[in-house]
């Protein structure tokens, strides 16, 4: 099947044949009659909907004037479309009165801290999205989110910090743009949950380019050029403040090329701020923004002139430029410059001249994650954005003469320092997996696209408080770790995270992101026996002070190295930390006493292990080689993976069948999963021809560590399981293990062959 290639008829727009006729059939009802565009009606219409009166600042009124009036008299919109620009003038104002109630009502709002922003300011189609993305990845970065630029406000039953209702609206938006323009997500995709221009809170005061974007309206388009933007600007930090009052970060990470127009506006308003432009020769990105511009208008007119609109931002991005070119002559010192080609080709690089330019470390937990975003955001993942300089009745000669001076002001691409690859994050290999990258992702796929998996667990509702519980959680400054890590904050519960790197930046960011004082990191190498100990030691001195035991342990932290290498006792390293490290923390976490005896009527202690249906494909194991070196690399890395696994869930169950009482009954409930198959960096290490195709089946296909993180959160908490012990997840649903792990001769064998390979290598001494 070949790949969409979006349309270059841009005056004929691709119109989906239910929309072409729902569009007559509102032409027939009359409805721009029925649902006139006037201020009046609008503000009345909000009003109604919120039931409150107050607007704000009256500075907004002008220009919501001027651009009703545009979209009247020039826009040349369909039926549809007509109705939806009203809905969002609607929904802006509704935005603008819930604003202001919150602003009245939580005084505190004003006083919330906003770090120096780094404020991401090129020209359209100069790599603004990708480094916005790839900055907003590090999980200290505080970006605006799609669901979050459509309702900036916490809607009705949400609460402060509640999401649920924005994210089901702002998908079920990105599905209904899905099917009016199934070209546009080639162009530009907009995601629900991706990080998203803040011009769309300047749209709150009806002061962006946005209209001009998206419509014919040459009258607004031209009167905002004379208006004094400081206003805006300051509107826009106030529902940056309420944002991280909702949900906090350590620094925001700003992007809109909008802001090259208004940069003493927005330094005004931001005196801090770090500004980041991009650069690309003018002949590339003109065309691309011209033909993403004719896609937008296509959206909610039937009437798209492509050369007019080419003259159009011609004019407008000379103009931006030369505006952008005078604050950076008074204040050069405030910026930056990224050539596109280096973002292109060595985007880690760029991203840490953006960190040293900043003064911000860039440390390895963010590292990882920003090289998996950049693994999952492949350009032309939706389809091949299609265009050429005629279609717009552009010259070469044309954009050098009105914008050729954007060329001068490019850097010159700095080569590409050598990148070490980033530490993999635990792994979640799908079932099946064999041998190999490949058919694991094949598996994924297969997992992915089951029809029979409806869940035989509930997800933990947001609201369950865990306030109160202590949970020490392995591997969770990246990946499945640190989603879960996330959730178990945002419940209340006190953490303790065990990782080897990421110490203490992973522990600060998830306390400005759910503002749950109570994480703390503890280090541990769980490839070295001598240092499991040590956290063992520490946990017992815990237990027996006023910090108290543990109520939940999940052993998370995984890895898939590229070949096989040794760990400080000479194991191999992938045997040590999934076989090894697990049978000593159980052992020793049910010997010191380190998991908290539960009086009547309080939940068990838990202890869930992340597994992986791989186990089912694990080798035969013969006892007496267990502990043996095993030599792999990337080809068959997976078979050595699947056999820990397998190891691995036999060490559960036996600890399950350790933890119960002379009666039977469990004293102590373990459980073990599969997430299911996680959009990981997993493919990095497949041969190099089909790296590209791995990865992109993997970002279609693979779920996020968020959502992901669900069964580990049910097992560890969930009151559904109370008094089971045993359960094995496939994501949410029940499954038996593999024979071979519940077999409790295999199980007892194990851990007494683990506790004989451990034997030499004692505690550390303290």
């Amino acid at each position: 099947m070949t790949r969409r290639e979006t349309s270059r008829d841009y005056a004929r727009p691709h119109r989906p044949r239910a929309v072409a006729a729902l569009n007559r059939a509102l032409e027939l009802a009359r409805a721009r009659e029925r649902f006139p565009l006037t201020t009046d009606a609008l503000r009345a219409s909000a009003r109604a909907r919120t039931g409150l009166q107050d607007f704000g600042d009256p500075r907004h009124a002008p220009a919501l004037e001027r651009l009703v009036a545009s979209i009247n008299d020039e826009a040349r919109l369909h039926p549809l479309g007509h109705l939806i620009q009203r809905a969002r003038l609607v929904d802006a104002l509704c935005t603008r009165l819930r604003l202001e109630a919150l602003w009245a009502a939580h005084s505190e709002i004003a006083a919330t801290s906003l770090a120096a922003p780094i404020v991401i300011a090129g020209p359209q189609r100069t790599g603004t999205t990708k480094l916005h993305r790839l900055l907003s990845a590090d999980p200290g970065a505080r970006a605006l989110r799609s669901w979050e630029a459509l309702n900036p406000a916490p809607l009705p039953g949400e609460g402060r910090r509640g999401e649920h209702v924005r994210r089901r609206r702002a998908r079920a938006a990105e599905r209904a743009l899905r099917i009016l323009a199934p070209d546009f997500f080639a162009v530009h995709p907009v995601e629900a949950d991706a990080p998203e221009e803040d011009v769309l809170l300047l749209d709150l005061s009806f002061m962006s380019q946005t209209p001009e974007a998206i419509m014919r309206v040459p009258s607004y388009a031209s009167w905002l050029e004379g208006q004094d933007f400081t206003f805006a600007y300051e509107y826009l930090r106030r529902a940056l403040q309420l944002l991280s009052w909702q949900r906090p970060g350590r620094r925001w990470v700003l992007k809109s090329p909008q802001h090259m127009e208004q940069l003493d506006a927005l330094l005004a308003v931001f005196p801090e701020a770090r500004i980041v432009q991009t650069h690309r020769d003018p002949r590339a990105s003109t065309p691309s923004f011209c033909s993403m511009v004719a896609h937008g208008c296509g959206v909610f007119s039937d009437e798209v002139e492509p050369r007019e609109l080419a003259r159009h931002w011609l004019r407008k991005i000379r103009r931006m430029g030369l505006r952008a070119q005078e604050t950076r002559a008074r204040e050069p010192e405030r910026f930056l410059d990224v050539a596109y080609e280096e973002l292109v080709r060595a985007p880690m690089s760029v991203v840490a001249r953006v960190y040293a330019f900043a003064g911000l470390p860039l440390t390895p937990g963010a590292r990882a994650e920003i090289a998996r975003a950049d693994a999952r955001n492949v350009a032309g993942r939706h389809g091949l954005h299609r265009y050429a300089l005629e279609d717009f009745g552009l010259r070469e000669e044309d954009i050098e003469r009105e914008l050729g001076f954007l060329r001068a002001l490019a850097p010159a691409p700095a080569p590409a320092p050598e990148e070490p690859a980033p530490a993999p994050a635990a792994p979640d290999v799908p079932s099946g997996a064999l041998g190999g990258p490949l058919r694991a992702t094949i598996a994924g796929v297969r997992d992915a696209l089951r029809r029979d998996d409806a869940p035989s667990i509930q997800p933990v509702p947001e609201d369950y408080s865990l306030e109160g519980r202590s949970i020490l959680i392995t591997g969770a400054n990246s990946g499945l770790g640190l989603a879960t890590a996330r959730a178990l904050a945002r419940r209340g519960a006190r953490l303790l995270l065990a990782c080897r790197s990421g110490i203490p930046e992973t522990a600060e960011t998830l306390i400005a992101e759910t503002g749950n004082p109570e994480i703390e990191m503890l280090r541990v190498d769980l490839a070295d026996a001598r240092s499991v100990h040590a956290l063992c030691d520490e946990l017992r001195r815990r237990a027996s002070g006023e910090r108290g035991a543990l109520d939940v342990v999940i052993l998370n932290a995984g890895l898939v190295p590229r070949r096989a290498r040794a760990g400080a006792q000479g194991f191999e390293v992938m045997f040590s930390v999934h076989v090894l490290a697990n049978q000593l923390l159980m052992r020793r976490l049910v010997e010191d006493g380190a998991l908290r005896c539960a009086p009547a009527g309080r939940p068990r202690p838990r202890v869930v292990v992340v597994s992986s249906e791989s186990h089912r494909s694990g080798a035969r194991v013969a006892m007496a080689r267990v502990g043996d070196y095993v030599e792999y690399g990337a080809r068959d890395g997976m078979k050595q993976y699947a056999t820990t696994k397998l190891e691995l869930c036999a060490l559960a169950a036996e600890l399950a069948r350790r933890g119960r009482d002379d009666a039977g009954a469990p004293w102590l409930e373990v459980h073990a999963l599969c997430p299911g198959a996680v959009a990981s960096n997993i493919a990095r290490d497949a041969p190099a021809w089909v790296r590209p195709a791995l990865g992109a089946v993997m970002r279609a296909f693979f779920r996020a560590p968020e959502r992901a993180a669900e069964p580990v959160v049910a097992l560890a908490c969930s009151p559904e399981l109370a008094g089971e012990t045993g359960v094995y997840l496939h994501m949410l649903r029940r499954k038996a293990m593999d024979p071979r792990a519940t077999d409790p001769a295999f199980g007892r064998a194990l851990w007494e062959r683990c506790d004989e390979l451990l034997a030499p290598h004692g505690p550390a001494v303290q």
